[in-house]
């Protein structure tokens, strides 16, 4: 299964700008899944996104995107992720449209190797955080329980999931109802309907 079609499924109009990059780094980065992908698309959507590609507003991102991002062959991933080439991954997970273009580039190992680096970083901040309070201000945190480790909580901050999709991924629990969920068994059972909201595959529109 390739996950990335269903970000186009439910769309029956144009693409937006943000589609087009997604696909556009689906072709540049993730290459093995675009004829799929693209395959997937409906006809006027083709032929808009192949008069994008050779825009110059498209060369003018994939430059920017090339000096922004340290290269990584996502097509020949080891199984395992060095410290180098997963903080390198990790950079490519901080905007939407090269995050979700990889995704099926990346296997569970490497998803939990993500997830692990970005707790990291979150403690790290959590512990500065903290320092910098006063013993009166952590006391008052602590009994009003919101500290910054509140694993139940589903608000898209910093280092935190933006979707239910991505919170699954990260913490293996479906935020809507608390049940326990992996990546896998959320795409076999839900898909989007035409307004991008969550719903069972057997009532796809």
């Amino acid at each position: 299964m390739i996950f990335a079609i269903d970000y186009f499924a439910h769309i029956k109009n144009e693409l937006d700008e943000f589609k087009l990059k997604l696909l556009l780094n689906i072709e540049d980065l993730n290459n093995p899944i675009f004829d799929e992908v693209f395959n997937s698309l409906k006809p006027h959507q083709q032929e808009q996104y192949l008069a994008y590609k050779t825009s110059e507003e498209a060369k003018k991102y994939r430059n920017e995107r090339n000096e922004t991002l340290p290269y990584v062959d996502f097509n020949n991933l080891p199984k395992v992720l060095d410290d180098a080439l997963l903080q390198k991954v990790m950079l490519y997970q901080k905007e939407g449209e090269v995050r979700r273009a990889i995704f099926d580039a990346l296997s569970e190992d490497h998803n939990t190797q993500l997830s692990q680096l970005k707790r990291k970083a979150r403690d790290e901040m959590e512990s500065q955080r903290r320092a910098s309070l006063t013993e009166e201000e952590r006391k008052k945190e602590d009994e009003d329980t919101i500290g910054f480790y509140d694993s139940k909580k589903f608000n898209g901050n910093l280092f935190e999931p933006a979707t239910v999709y991505e919170y699954i991924l990260k913490y293996g629990v479906d935020p809507r109802n608390g049940n326990p969920e992996t990546g896998e068994s959320f795409q076999k059972k839900y898909t989007y309907n035409s307004s991008g909201e969550i719903i069972p595959r057997e009532n796809k529109e």
